[in-house]
């Protein structure tokens, strides 16, 4: 229920500050340049990959018949809707819009979208799949930000070493299951 009040509450402040037509600040304009659009898009791309990583997780989740695997993937679901409302800020405080239809996550995205299943390993290596795939997009966005874009060159950092923490723990799981 958590989860569901932060997507609403998520979607309610998108549309709020795209409706009132909130700008970059003219610093900030400054500072990121003529390179504003490119890393809007590619922070609209890796939010789709975020929202579509938080329903994989959480239907995997209820979905699995092993409690540690479907404790493990709600964590990181939450986890993963942290990172969608992170890049919503920030696509925002850039001038940007950030996608709020649900049918442009299929169209935007980098990583693709796993359905669950209850094949335990399965689902755990689709999972793996996806966070390799967003440790390479966080990495592309980072070296595309680095010398223009400090703040969001911080955050795909950031959010880059989480990705790989959840890379590390559905590796262990997968350790584990073998055993």
């Amino acid at each position: 229920m958590n989860h569901l009040l932060s997507i609403i509450d998520l979607r309610s402040v998108i549309w709020i500050r795209v409706f009132l037509g909130e700008k970059m600040a003219k610093v900030t304009k400054e500072i990121v340049g003529e390179n504003v659009g490119k890393i809007v898009e590619e922070l609209n791309k890796a939010l789709a990959d975020e929202w579509l990583a938080y329903m994989q997780y959480m239907l995997a989740a209820n979905i699995v018949k092993v409690p540690q695997v479907e404790g493990e993937l709600k964590s990181i679901a939450k986890d993963e809707l942290e990172h969608a409302e992170e890049l919503t800020e920030r696509i925002i405080q850039l001038g940007g819009k950030p996608i709020a239809d649900p049918k442009q996550f299929y169209e935007k995205t980098n990583c693709g979208y796993a359905v669950p299943v209850e094949d335990t390993k399965k689902v755990l290596h689709d999972a793996l799949k996806g966070e390799g795939c967003a440790i390479r997009v966080y990495n592309k966005v980072a070296k595309l930000t680095k010398e223009s874009d400090p703040v969001t060159y911080q955050l795909m950092l950031h959010i880059m070493e989480e990705e790989q923490e959840h890379e590390q723990k559905l590796e262990n799981l997968l350790d584990w299951l073998k055993e």
